[in-house]
C-alpha cells in the first residue's frame, strides 16, 4: 500500500494532466474550487474530508477553508469571483518577501487577500495561512510572536502546480497535515518563536534532590506498607481482609467536586454510542443477578465476561471476594486460573503468558501435573487407540521396542503442542472430574491499548474452545474504543461495570483492620517469615489516620479528588504521607499522645504529594501537576490551562449530560482567546497525561471526534489547589518567569518568611501577566483565585503554618 506522500505525489500527476485541458478563465469560483483546490488539499496533501471545515465563521466573516481537526492548523483564502490575484512575472518556488510579492497596482489583489485571511487567522489564533487561486499558492504566517507584523515577513510560493510537482517535497513538508503538525512552516520562514527562560529548577544544583528521612519515619514508612498494602496479599488473612476491608459503596462521594451527575454517568458512553448492554456487577443487596447467570452459563454461550472498570477502580479486589467470599460454594468445587498480566513488566508473548501460567497454577494449586506420564495417556486414550489400530501398531508384537519408541514420541509430539495440549488436559478434567473451570484474566489495564485488546482475543478465543468460564478487566476507554473499531467490534460480549468505592471508605476500613491486626497479634500474619513490629509509633500514627479519615473533611476532599477513584492510588498517597520527609512525624505522634487528638492539615499532607522523596518539586515524578507552566513566551498561557479546564467543565455540567465536550468547542473557546493552536494542543495534551480530563474518542455518523470531560483530578486542581500557598510554594521552582526582572527575584528559599516573600512575588507576576485577558466574560478567573491565595499567605504569615483549608480542630504540625 502507498504512503500518503506517494499517494500524494500521484495525485498531483493527475490534476496536472487535467489543469493542462483546462484554462482557469473559464471556470468559476466553484469550479475552481472543486476541481483544483478541493483535489489539491485532499487528494494531493492528504487532508481528510473531516478535518476540512468550509465557509467557517469566525465572528466577522467566514473562511473559506480552515484545515485541522479538532481545531484548525492552516486557514485557506481561495479566489474569489471576480477577483483574480496573480504573482509578479518570473516568480521562482520558494522564499519571498511579502512586501515585494505584493507591491504596486498589480500586488493589490494579493495584499488584499493576505490581509484578508490573516484576520480570519489573527481571530482564531491560527499561525499558518495560505491563499490560493487554484494553479498557484502563497504561504505565510499570520500570526507571529517574534514581533515581526505578517505583512512583512516572507511567505513561501508555489506559481504553478508544475512547481508544486518538481518541488512536491518542500510543498508536503510544509503544508500536508503532518508537516503542520511538525510545525516546518515555522521553520521553513524562520520564525522563531522568543525563547523561554528556563524555570529555576534549571538552576538549583542537585535537582530535585533527595529529602533526607529520620530513622523514625524510613521505619514507618516500611510497616506502613505492609500494614495498608501488603496485607491484602496475605495468605492467612486473606478472607478477614476481604470481608472487612471490601467496600461497595460506589462513586458518589460527598467530597467529589465533579456533579453527581457526571460520576452517575461514569459508562455512559457504553450504552449510548456502542449499544452495548453494561451492568453494575453489583447491587444494593449483593451480586447482579445477571452475573450469577452469566457465571453458570458462559462455558456454554461461549462468550467472555467482561468486568470494566477504570485502574485502580478495586476490579482485582472484587474478582478475590468473589471466589472466596461471595460464591465459595462455586469456586471451592472449580478449578480457578488467575493470570495476572500486571506482575511482570517484560512479558513475552501474552498468549504464551496464558497458557505457561495455567500449567503451573494447575500443577501448584491443584497438584495436577498435565505433562505427568499416566496423565498425559488418560488425556490422549483416543490417540493411543488409534495408533495402536495403526501401522505402527503392529510393531507391538514384532519390535515391542521400537513400538514403545512411537508411542512415546507421539505423547511428546502432542504434549509439546503446549495450547492444544492444555485444552485437551482441561476437556478431560472436566469430563472425568466434573468440575467448572473459570480463568480470570486481570490487571491488562496497566498495559496498553494494543495489549488489551489482544488479551480481549485471548479471552474470546479461550471462551469459545476451552471448556471453561472466562473473566477479563479492561478499561472503560479501551473497550469503547475497541467496540467502535477495534478487538471488541466484531463480538457481542457480556459486560459487567465496576465502580471504585468511596476513598474515604476504603481507607476507614483498611486503618481499622490494621490496627485490629496490630492490636490482637502485634504482627502481621506471618508475612514474611513471622515478622513482628514494635509497633507502638506505628499504632500511634494510625491512630491519628482512624480519627482524620472518619472527621478530616479537607483532608479527604484532597484524597478524594486527586485519587480520582484509583483506590491505589489512594493507598499510595497515605504510605507515602506516613513516611515522608517533609512532615514533622516525630512531633505528630508526641501531640498525639499528649493530647488524644492530632488533626493533619491538608498543606501537610499536601507536601508530601507535591515534593516526594525530593528536596524540590519535580512535575515528572509529583502526582500533583503544574497548571501554569507554559511552552511559549506568552504570559496568557499561565492560565490556558485553568481556562480550559473551567470551560471543559462548564460545558460538561450544563450542556452534556453526561459531561462529555467536543475537542472542537473547546478549540473554537482558546482560538477565540487568541491563544494558538500548538499552545490549547500541548495543554489540552497536558490536562489528559495528568488525569486533569478524559480524553475519549466518540462516534456519531460516520464521525470520530475527541471529546473531553473533567475528572475530580482537574476539577479539585481548579477550584482548591490553585488557594494553596503550599501549591505554588512547589511548583514556583518548575514555572518559566517572562518578566526577568522578577525572575531575578525568584531564588532558592529555605526559610518560612523566605518562601511567603516569593509566593507572594510570584503571585504578583501572574496579576500582571492576567491582564492581557481585559474584561472578557470568562469561565474562570485569575482575580478571585488570587485572592483565596492572598488569604492564605496572610494565614500562614500570622500564624507560621499554612492554613490550607482552615483552622485545624486540634494541633498542627510546622511547615
Amino acid at each position: 500500500m502507498p504512503s500518503d506522500f506517494d499517494s500524494g505525489a500521484a495525485a498531483l500527476d493527475q490534476l496536472l494532466s487535467w489543469s493542462e485541458a483546462r484554462s482557469d478563465d473559464l471556470m468559476n469560483e466553484a469550479e475552481t474550487r472543486f476541481h483544483l483546490i478541493d483535489s489539491l488539499l485532499v487528494d494531493v496533501l492528504r487532508w481528510t474530508r473531516d478535518s476540512i471545515h468550509v465557509e467557517s465563521f469566525t465572528g466577522e466573516g467566514f473562511i473559506d477553508y480552515a484545515l485541522g481537526d479538532p481545531g484548525p492548523q492552516l486557514v485557506l483564502e481561495a479566489k474569489k469571483e471576480g477577483v483574480h490575484f496573480s504573482l509578479p512575472v518570473g516568480t521562482t518556488v520558494g522564499i519571498h518577501k511579502i512586501a515585494n510579492l505584493a507591491a504596486g497596482q498589480e500586488g493589490k489583489p494579493l495584499k488584499a487577500a493576505m490581509e484578508q485571511v490573516a484576520g480570519y487567522a489573527a481571530r482564531t489564533g491560527v499561525g499558518p495561512a495560505a491563499v490560493c487561486n487554484g494553479r498557484q499558492l502563497v504561504l505565510f504566517l499570520a500570526v507571529r510572536t517574534d514581533g515581526t507584523p505578517p505583512m512583512e515577513g516572507q511567505a513561501l510560493v508555489f506559481p504553478s502546480l508544475e512547481d508544486m510537482r518538481s518541488s512536491f517535497r518542500l510543498l508536503w513538508d510544509n503544508a500536508s497535515p503532518l508537516g503542520l503538525q511538525d510545525r516546518t512552516l515555522f521553520k521553513t520562514l524562520r520564525s522563531a518563536s522568543p525563547a523561554i527562560p528556563d524555570a529555576l529548577a534549571a538552576h538549583l544544583p542537585n535537582y530535585p534532590g533527595t529529602k533526607r528521612r529520620n530513622d523514625l519515619q524510613a521505619g514507618l514508612e516500611i510497616l506502613g506498607e505492609l500494614f495498608l498494602e501488603d496485607v491484602s496479599r496475605l495468605e492467612e488473612l486473606r478472607e478477614d481482609f476481604l470481608r472487612e476491608c471490601y467496600s461497595t459503596s460506589g462513586a458518589l462521594s460527598q467530597y467529589a467536586q465533579v456533579s453527581k451527575q457526571i460520576l452517575q454517568t461514569r459508562y455512559a458512553l457504553l450504552g449510548s454510542d456502542s449499544g452495548i448492554d453494561a451492568m453494575p456487577v453489583e447491587r444494593k443487596k449483593g451480586l447482579s443477578p445477571e452475573l450469577t447467570q452469566d457465571m453458570l452459563a458462559a462455558a456454554t454461550s461461549r462468550r467472555p465476561i467482561i468486568l470494566l472498570g477504570d485502574v485502580g477502580s478495586g476490579k482485582s479486589t472484587f474478582i478475590q471476594r468473589l471466589v472466596h467470599v461471595e460464591a465459595p460454594e462455586l469456586f471451592d468445587q472449580a478449578i480457578s486460573l488467575y493470570i495476572d498480566f500486571g506482575s511482570s513488566s517484560t512479558l513475552g508473548a501474552l498468549d504464551a503468558h496464558v497458557v505457561d501460567n495455567s500449567i503451573d497454577q494447575l500443577n501448584d494449586r491443584y497438584g495436577i501435573d498435565i505433562e505427568q506420564a499416566s496423565f498425559v495417556e488418560a488425556v490422549y486414550r483416543r490417540e493411543l487407540k488409534r495408533f495402536e489400530s495403526g501401522v505402527v501398531g503392529a510393531l507391538k508384537d514384532t519390535d515391542p521396542t521400537g513400538y514403545l519408541r512411537e508411542r512415546v514420541g507421539l505423547l511428546q509430539r502432542l504434549v509439546e503442542a503446549r495450547p492444544t495440549h492444555l485444552r485437551k488436559s482441561l476437556e478431560h478434567i472436566t469430563a472425568t472430574w466434573h468440575r467448572q473451570v473459570v480463568v480470570f484474566l486481570d490487571n491488562i489495564d496497566q498495559r496498553s491499548a494494543d495489549d488489551q485488546n489482544q488479551v480481549f482475543l485471548i479471552a474470546n478465543e479461550l471462551a469459545s474452545t476451552w471448556p471453561a468460564t472466562v473473566f477479563v478487566t479492561l478499561r472503560p476507554e479501551t473497550f469503547y474504543q475497541s467496540s467502535r473499531d477495534g478487538a471488541v467490534s466484531g463480538y457481542h460480549p457480556r459486560v459487567f461495570t465496576i465502580s471504585p468505592p468511596r476513598a474515604d471508605v476504603m481507607l476507614q476500613r483498611r486503618v481499622k483492620f490494621a490496627l485490629n491486626q496490630l492490636e490482637e497479634t502485634g504482627r502481621l500474619g506471618s508475612y514474611p517469615v513471622g515478622v513482628t513490629v514494635d509497633s507502638d509509633s506505628l499504632r500511634t500514627f494510625l491512630d491519628i489516620l482512624s480519627d482524620n479519615f472518619r472527621n478530616n473533611r479537607p483532608l479527604l476532599a484532597l484524597i478524594e479528588n486527586l485519587a480520582g477513584g484509583n483506590m491505589r492510588l489512594a493507598l499510595g498517597f497515605v504510605t507515602d504521607f506516613i513516611g515522608s520527609g517533609h512532615i514533622d512525624t516525630r512531633k505528630m505522634i508526641e501531640i498525639q499522645k499528649a493530647y488524644g487528638r492530632y488533626t493533619v492539615a491538608v498543606h501537610e499532607f499536601l507536601r508530601s504529594l507535591m515534593f516526594g522523596d525530593g528536596n524540590y518539586y519535580d512535575p515528572a515524578s509529583s502526582a500533583i501537576p503544574n497548571l501554569l507552566r507554559i511552552h511559549s513566551a506568552d504570559g496568557r498561557e499561565h492560565f490556558l490551562l485553568p481556562l480550559l479546564l473551567a470551560q471543559v467543565q462548564s460545558l460538561g455540567e450544563k450542556v452534556a449530560r453526561d459531561g462529555y465536550v467536543a475537542a472542537d468547542a473547546i478549540h473554537r473557546f482558546a482560538h477565540d482567546l487568541g491563544f494558538e493552536e500548538s499552545q490549547i494542543a500541548a495543554a489540552l495534551d497536558r490536562a489528559a497525561r495528568s488525569r486533569l480530563v478524559q480524553a475519549t474518542p466518540r462516534t456519531s455518523g460516520p464521525r470520530t471526534t475527541l471529546q473531553y470531560r473533567i475528572t475530580t483530578v482537574g476539577a479539585y486542581s481548579l477550584r482548591t489547589l490553585l488557594g494553596y500557598f503550599t501549591y505554588y510554594d512547589a511548583i514556583v521552582v518548575d514555572t518559566p518567569i517572562l518578566d526577568a526582572e522578577v525572575r531575578r527575584t525568584i531564588v532558592d528559599a529555605f526559610t518560612l518568611p523566605e518562601r511567603l516573600e516569593r509566593v507572594s512575588r510570584f503571585q504578583a507576576y501572574l496579576d500582571r501577566q492576567w491582564r492581557g485577558f481585559g474584561d472578557e466574560d470568562l469561565p474562570w478567573a485569575w482575580p478571585e483565585t488570587s485572592r483565596a491565595l492572598a488569604e492564605d499567605v496572610e494565614n500562614v504569615r500570622a500564624r507560621g503554618v499554612p492554613a490550607s483549608g482552615g483552622r485545624p480542630r486540634g494541633h498542627g504540625a510546622s511547615s
